[in-house]
């Protein structure tokens, strides 16, 4: 047994060895991949310092830069074209949908927060996705923001009965906490937004994944897109003021609102009517239910945000 241990060749031989079989799942190999797991073969050549260098480096990084700018390329310019390929088959190509949201979020949150790109009916925000919580220096006034119906301002009041909400520690707990909870709670709206669009399209795309997908970019997509009002509102405090700059305010939320509306008309056309989608004229009826559809996208959006802070600063006033 020592014998035979000591003469099996390994891959630090001087020579080159190339095993039978594959050391992640064990089936026989045939060539430099395994067919059952796609693992690549650890043989002598792999091991040099140039091998290193030349390949895992140098192509992995090109590599990936390249399939990250090409998604984002794609993402941004042709709305809907990524949950098509996707579908077609066409995936080596892309980054994964959830793997891009996820990339998506860690840009967020690595670049200066963004500006709020909302735009306020009463309470409710005209918005794809939550921007973030509202908050203020005071636990009461935050309330008020969020509360539509009162029962948060009642619930406010038992929880002020009985512990300080006035104290800085407690705002910043408070606040703390709602972004927490309402952030978490707030990632339901992709699975919402599929449920909803599965409704409205399942005789043309009868699989839910094939919904999620598309939410999941679109989501990907509003994240991005929401880094865009911070240095436009930058400029436009600084060469505004008074009313022409509450004008100027305005009139840009409701144009980046309009370019959200744009993109998920054209990305629902794409994906949803894709044998008509380069001739859909505006008057067709295609055309005239995709608008109908970004409309009610955006209002069971905007209700599921006011409720999803409401439920949040709630949870936020229990723990404080």
């Amino acid at each position: 047994m020592d014998q035979l241990t000591h003469n099996q060749p390994t891959p630090s031989d001087s020579t080159a060895y190339t095993p039978t079989t594959c050391a992640d799942c064990g089936a026989p190999l045939s060539g430099p991949f395994c067919s059952q797991c796609g693992e690549h073969v650890i043989d002598r050549p792999s091991l040099t310092l140039w091998h290193f260098l030349n390949h895992n480096l140098l192509h992995e990084l090109s590599h990936i830069d390249g399939k990250v700018f090409h998604t984002f390329r794609c993402l941004l310019f042709l709305p809907g074209f990524l949950s098509a390929e996707y579908f077609a088959g066409h995936r080596r190509g892309y980054i994964n949908p959830v793997r891009l949201l996820l990339t998506c979020l860690v840009i967020l949150a690595l670049l200066p927060t963004p500006g709020a790109m909302r735009l306020n009916v009463q309470r409710l925000q005209l918005n794809l996705l939550p921007p973030g919580p509202p908050t203020t220096s005071t636990v009461e006034e935050t309330v008020k923001t969020l509360d539509i119906s009162g029962i948060l301002t009642r619930f406010m009041e038992r929880e002020a009965a009985r512990k300080d909400l006035k104290s800085e520690a407690a705002v910043e707990k408070f606040d703390h906490e709602l972004k927490t909870y309402a952030t978490a709670l707030s990632f339901c709206n992709v699975v919402l937004l599929a449920g909803f669009l599965f409704l409205l399209y399942h005789k043309r795309r009868p699989l839910f994944v094939e919904h999620l997908v598309f939410s999941l970019h679109v989501a990907s997509f509003v994240i991005l897109f929401s880094l865009v009002p911070k240095p436009l509102f930058s400029t436009i405090f600084k060469i505004a003021h008074g009313r022409v700059l509450q004008g100027m305010i305005l009139g840009t939320v409701f144009c980046l609102l309009l370019i959200e509306m744009i993109y998920l008309s054209k990305a629902l056309l794409r994906f949803y009517y894709p044998e008509t989608s380069h001739i859909v004229r505006w008057w067709s009826a295609p055309a005239w239910i995709t608008r109908l559809a970004v409309i009610a996208i955006f209002i069971a959006n905007s209700v599921f945000i006011t409720v999803t802070y409401a439920a949040g600063a709630a949870i936020a006033l229990w723990r404080v």
